[in-house]
């Protein structure tokens, strides 16, 4: 794995850190392949149940090195491509389908790419100095992932992350709904922990197939979505786990899940 993006094992939790702070984490090709192998090698560990990833430094991310973008804008000119095919290559757990719940833990800027990384976590923990936005439009650049923005906010709320040029604060994230906790920027790590460890508390198959059943169903009508949720979420009841929840209610103690 890169050097760019480092990979952390606390117990059960993974800490994917984006570590190119002198650059404000901006999204260069080692960074993309890094995080591209951190989350495989999440998605492939059955010992990691949940991830955080953050940033290192003052920024989350800023988004792509605008170096970069500007070699994709000169190679894309008199053809039909907008030059944004090596943008779409970051992975991100929405499109690598990946429902092991991910936390954001937005310590500084989270703009551009860096929003979008933020919005692909389940998740979202804010530090309260963080800012968030879309700056793509003031430098007139593509960014056909923002399609998905009004999956997240509602449409007046999109356009304002959009194209007002001013970054929003956090606690203006939190209020549309983008941002489920704002803490001080020194707690920001310990309040994202806090979280990942309350959801180790639950099945971790449960909380894979209710994420999945969210994603999945979310424009279906309302008797496929049923329908799609039941199947998404019919082996649960026939594993181990499902059991030891029972017994676990029953007895009146804490479950041992063991994602069996």
């Amino acid at each position: 794995m890169a050097d760019e993006v480092l990979y952390e094992r606390k117990g059960r939790i993974a800490v994917i850190t984006l570590n190119r702070p002198d650059k404000l984490n901006a999204l260069n090709p080692a960074m993309i392949s890094g995080l591209a192998d951190a989350w495989n090698r999440f998605r492939s560990e059955d010992d990691a149940w949940v991830a955080i990833l953050t940033g290192n430094g003052r920024a989350f991310c800023a988004g792509a090195d605008l170096s970069m973008m500007a070699d994709m804008s000169a190679s894309a000119r008199g053809e039909e491509t907008s030059g944004q095919e090596a943008m779409t290559g970051i992975m991100t757990p929405r499109n690598m389908n990946i429902f092991k719940p991910t936390i954001a833990a937005v310590n500084g800027y989270a703009v551009a790419g860096g929003f979008w990384m933020a919005m692909d976590c389940h998740l979202c923990v804010a530090a309260d100095s963080a800012e968030f936005g879309i700056t793509e439009p003031r430098w007139n650049l593509p960014g056909g992932w923002a399609a998905d923005v009004t999956r997240h906010l509602n449409m007046r709320h999109a356009i304002e992350v959009t194209i007002v040029p001013e970054r929003i604060t956090a606690q203006r994230a939190y209020e549309m709904g983008f941002v489920n906790w704002v803490a001080p920027k020194e707690k920001l790590m310990d309040k994202a922990l806090e979280v990942a460890e309350s959801i180790l508390l639950n099945a971790p198959a449960a909380c894979r197939t209710y994420i999945e059943t969210f994603y999945r169903t979310y424009n279906l009508p309302y008797e496929q979505a049923l329908s799609t949720g039941g199947h998404i979420q019919k082996n649960l009841l026939t594993m181990d786990d499902a059991q030891e929840g029972t017994r676990a209610f029953l007895e009146k103690r804490k479950p041992e899940f063991k994602n069996q």
